[in-house]
């Protein structure tokens, strides 16, 4: 996604502090940006052209981009030469093994052997055996010999995350460069756990560096500098066997991908803020919503499923009450009724009438609501029809079953029982109208269920029934996993984030409650309705298309 940042240097990159080194620095980015002024007005083209280019972009990454396992260690490479050479980070490589396995998506693997290992610099150069890959699909990413890297510079990313199975697509992401010098490059591009050794391209699908650093937050992202490489490796017989690429094209600048009136426009029109109240009448919801036409709304039903008010506030400030009209719980999806028709909805219509899911591909340029009046800046689509593995959720609280009565014996300290106010005896009637008498049906039960859903639960307490509400959690053991904190140092992510089928994904980096607004092409086409901000470099979408289906469904 690219934004603009504040710059700062990871400790671990502070190999050039001294004054002498800042100096250095800045008369570098002098340098290159005389070098590159020239490029700046020829890249001015249509939004067509720019987007034609990143899409080729990421449709090469994606058979560049390969998996790498060493020992216990998962990192990610790429793919240099049509004799098998592949780079990566030196620090992914267990160091006493010889070889490493790749692994290509679709499943397919080879060994690879270890070239040359710089751990100064941070990288290895490994050799595949190509004899071995005439059923795989791969391509090659040319190296950089031209030109300079330069603030501003739109990059591209690529990458696997740890947290997902082998054979899985690489996951591309948009950014800019912040940062820059002959060792280390800073961009925006949201790296995660596994990414390392990955990637980072410019503008015109060159390689300019590696992944090697997770920042703190998603501005602060370390790449191995090409040039770094290009140094160790020219010392060697290798450099010669990379294939290299001088490029004609011009670069772009992250302001070429601004969002321009027709985003704005389409955003606006469709993006409303939905406020709701529990019984008690106490405000306690805020979450955005896409208006479908004059009468319904689309939005995250797992935002809103306990409140018995909800009214809707548009970007021309007009308030209209909703109530719930369909759901959906496998996507997450609700539809709410307007008590009124919204003047403006035929804005919308228009907007999403000529989409189709087909026409939407890997490197589309995208962005978010984040309000009824504001724009997330560019991010991009990194996959397509996309399956978020489910996870199990858990209810937190021990039951034993006898004469076809489940009742609770032990509650989890802040699990989703204690949560609801359910009591240790208390006795389980219904789960979501359906009849609790075994510990197997209770169980049935939470397997269709995801971490972030709602259940409702009928319960006996001491002679009296009561309808509570409970949000199931995840399993604890996983918050303390290395990719889900990595996740929580770059803000919050969605309670409902797994168990999607044929998502979009993209790395905009939105607050969980942005989540059900629209999610709008570079052209101004409502493509999708975002659901959940499932990772630091994912958020998931339901297609705009699949959206109106359920909305028009019987």
């Amino acid at each position: 996604m690219i934004q603009n940042f504040t710059l700062r240097i990871d400790d671990a990159m502070q190999i050039r502090a001294a004054a002498l080194q800042s100096m250095w620095r800045s008369l570098w980015n002098v340098m290159v940006f005389m070098a590159a002024g020239w490029q700046c007005a020829v890249a001015d083209g249509p939004l067509d052209v720019v987007q034609r280019r990143v899409t080729s972009i990421c449709q090469n990454l994606h058979t560049a981009t390969v998996r790498i396992r060493s020992g216990s260690d998962v990192s990610s490479g790429v793919i240099v030469s049509e004799t098998g050479l592949v780079l990566s980070v030196a620090h992914g490589l267990t160091p006493r093994s010889d070889t490493a396995t790749v692994l290509f998506p679709g499943g397919k693997t080879c060994e690879a052997k270890r070239v040359v290992v710089n751990e100064q610099a941070d990288f290895a150069l490994l050799v595949m055996d190509v004899a071995s890959l005439t059923d795989v699909d791969w391509s090659i990413v040319p190296v950089q010999t031209s030109g300079f890297s330069v603030l501003g510079e739109v990059v591209v990313a690529s990458g696997f995350p740890a947290r997902e199975p082998d054979g899985m697509l690489s996951v591309v992401r948009l950014g800019e460069i912040v940062a820059v010098d002959q060792l280390a490059v800073k961009t925006s591009c949201i790296l995660t756990t596994g990414d390392s050794g990955g990637p980072l391209v410019n503008s015109r699908g060159e390689l300019i560096g590696l992944h090697r650093q997770i920042g703190v937050g998603t501005e602060e992202n370390g790449h191995v500098a090409l040039a770094a490489i290009r140094r160790a490796l020219e010392k060697t017989s290798h450099w010669k066997s990379l294939t290299q690429q001088g490029g004609a094209d011009a670069i772009l600048f992250s302001k070429q991908l601004a969002p321009g009136p027709q985003v704005v426009t389409a955003t606006r029109s469709a993006t409303v803020e939905i406020h709701g109240s529990d019984a008690g009448g106490r405000s306690s919801v805020r979450v955005l919503g896409t208006v479908l036409d004059q009468q319904e709304v689309a939005t995250k039903l797992s935002e809103i499923f306990p409140y018995s008010a909800l009214m809707c506030r548009f970007a021309d400030g007009s308030t209209i009450a909703a109530t719930l009209s369909k759901s959906d719980q496998t996507l997450d999806l609700a539809i709410l009724k307007l008590a009124s028709p919204y003047e403006n909805g035929n804005a919308a219509i228009s907007a999403v009438s000529v989409f189709q899911n087909s026409t939407v591909r890997c490197g589309h340029t995208v962005f978010a609501a984040t309000s009824p009046y504001d724009v997330a800046a560019a991010g991009m689509i990194g996959r397509v029809g996309h399956d978020e593995t489910p996870l199990p959720a858990r209810f937190g609280a021990t039951m034993q079953s006898d004469a076809e009565r489940v009742h609770i014996t032990e509650l989890s300290p802040n699990g989703s029982a204690v949560l609801a106010g359910l009591l240790v005896g208390d006795v389980l009637h219904q789960v979501d109208a359906t009849d609790i008498s075994s510990l197997q049906a209770m169980g049935f039960l939470l397997m269709g269920r995801q971490p972030g859903d709602w259940i409702t639960i009928d319960v006996h307490r001491a002679m009296k029934r009561l309808d509570v509400q409970a949000q199931l959690q995840h399993d604890p053991r996983e918050q303390y996993g290395k990719t889900e904190y990595l996740d929580g140092r770059t803000g919050r992510v969605s309670q409902r984030r797994s168990g999607f089928f044929a998502v979009l994904q993209h790395d905009i980096a939105m607050e969980p409650a942005a989540c059900g607004g629209p999610l709008v092409d570079i052209e101004g086409h409502i493509v999708a309705i975002n659901i959940a901000r499932r990772a630091r470099e994912s958020t998931l979408a339901i297609p705009i298309e699949d959206v109106q289906k359920f909305a028009n469904s019987e």
